[in-house]
């Protein structure tokens, strides 16, 4: 089979989305399939450009031109998107080789829609794995819930699921708000991700393979070079977005000040200068790191004694951030603050890897930092945690799961199946446009 796979950012960029579809082609590789990745040229930061052509593990790689900006502003960002948007379309509309499925990511967001005109001008299927929904992420952003503009966005969104023949969320709760998006005259039927009778599943993203514990015997030297060695290290590593919330641990670093942990916080973001303003005017051991390498990734994490993870509420069900997986494949206990309406904290709750505290609970996240400062208390729960990631964090189970549906026959459930020629006539009608357009 052939297939073509959308994502703004691939290796050898960092983004965690590129990572993860890397993941996925290489697994389709190994099967025996053509994968044909199209992104962008620009890294995920805009300070980089990559080759425009490269065949990275048995991967054809193809990166369109646009705009570099970053993350350094909102237009610049539209920017990127933008000059992404137009490339792609013209990559896509001169595509001769038919692919027997094009699945897309979701950044930038709505690249689904592409996915679904191209999937009607080639004649094949298209599918989407869902990283962020929209427009939901953008009302938790602030964007006025009932506008017109909202109303338009919900709208795409449902054309641009209405016929797929697979949509993957990232857990159980997304994959419910997922759902609100695939009603057409009944609700589709959801299913858990071993069930083929939905459009609709679900599979956990996975562990980075090379993840493991750091033996008890043999000294981190990240610990060693940061002067750690005598510290209880407690580690926020990765993206500091709008959608995380990180109050009750600069909160908590200032109430117990040199009594506490050393507080790190590793990676960038949209808050993080929020974040090192606030510590400036506290008196309490906190550092600032930047992301860690690929290479060095494993010592870095496992540097840390227990690892830190946030979600605001209102993002819950939009969103599931992929930090726990590393945390708990390196064996370390995780304190959540957050709506526990999610993924993190259920699976944090479900492993007993971890401390699940509610949001503005700082008396509550106190108790749990005392606990949290026992070894034993760190052991049992990072054991636990790893028990957890090698079950439910699994590379092979989770990506080869999803491998299996993109190479298998559309099962459709009798719901989905009262709307099938109302698809079929849409994707005709785009499939005209397109040719008429050619």
């Amino acid at each position: 089979m052939r297939f073509v796979l959308l994502n703004q950012f691939y290796p050898p960029d960092m983004a965690p989305t590129g990572l993860y579809l890397h993941d996925l082609a290489c697994i389709l590789v190994q099967r025996g399939h053509q994968v044909k990745v199209i992104c962008s040229r620009r890294s995920y930061d805009g300070t980089k450009a990559y080759l425009p052509n490269e065949i990275l593990d048995g991967v054809e790689v193809v990166r369109l031109p646009a705009t570099g900006f970053g993350r350094r502003g909102f237009i610049g960002k539209l920017l990127d998107y933008t000059s992404f948007y137009g490339a792609l379309l013209v990559a896509l509309l001169l595509e001769r080789k038919r692919p027997d499925l094009i699945l897309s990511l979701t950044t930038p967001p709505y690249i689904g829609l592409l996915a679904k005109l191209a999937a009607a001008r080639h004649r094949c299927r298209h599918a989407h794995w869902i990283m962020d929904l929209y427009p939901d992420t953008m009302v938790a952003h602030g964007m006025k819930r009932n506008g017109f503009l909202i109303r338009v966005l919900q709208k795409l969104t449902r054309f641009q699921f209405k016929g797929a023949a697979h949509v993957f969320a990232l857990g159980p709760i997304m994959a419910e708000r997922v759902s609100a998006y695939l009603t057409y005259q009944n609700k589709i039927k959801l299913e858990p991700s071993n069930q083929q009778t939905s459009v609709i599943r679900w599979f956990p993203l996975w562990s980075n393979a090379e993840l493991s514990p750091w033996p008890d015997d043999e000294p981190n030297p990240l610990r060693i070079a940061r002067g750690w060695t005598n510290d209880v290290v407690f580690l926020y590593s990765g993206n500091m977005g709008l959608g995380h919330r990180f109050g009750e641990f600069i909160e908590a670093a200032k109430r117990l000040r040199h009594s506490g942990p050393r507080w790190v916080f590793a990676g960038g973001g949209k808050r993080r200068s929020e974040i090192v303003s606030a510590a400036k005017s506290i008196m309490a051991r906190i550092d600032f790191l930047d992301y860690a390498s690929q290479e060095e990734l494993r010592a870095h994490l496992c540097s840390a004694d227990v690892h830190l993870a946030s979600l605001n509420s209102s993002w819950q069900g939009f969103m599931v951030p992929s930090k726990l997986q590393g945390s708990f494949a390196v064996g370390r206990p995780v304190i959540y603050v957050g709506g526990r309406d999610c993924e993190t904290a259920r699976w944090i709750e479900e492993s007993g890897g971890g401390w699940v505290v509610d949001e503005n609970n700082l008396n509550g996240l106190l108790a749990i930092v005392a606990e949290a400062l026992d070894p034993g208390e760190r052991r049992k729960r990072g054991d636990a945690a790893m028990k957890f990631a090698r079950e439910h964090f699994n590379l092979s189970k989770n990506c080869g799961g999803i491998t299996q549906l993109l190479e298998g026959r559309v099962v459709t459930s009798k719901s989905s199946d009262l709307t099938g020629k109302k698809i079929h006539e849409t994707d005709q009608i785009l499939t005209d446009k397109f040719n008429s357009i050619l």
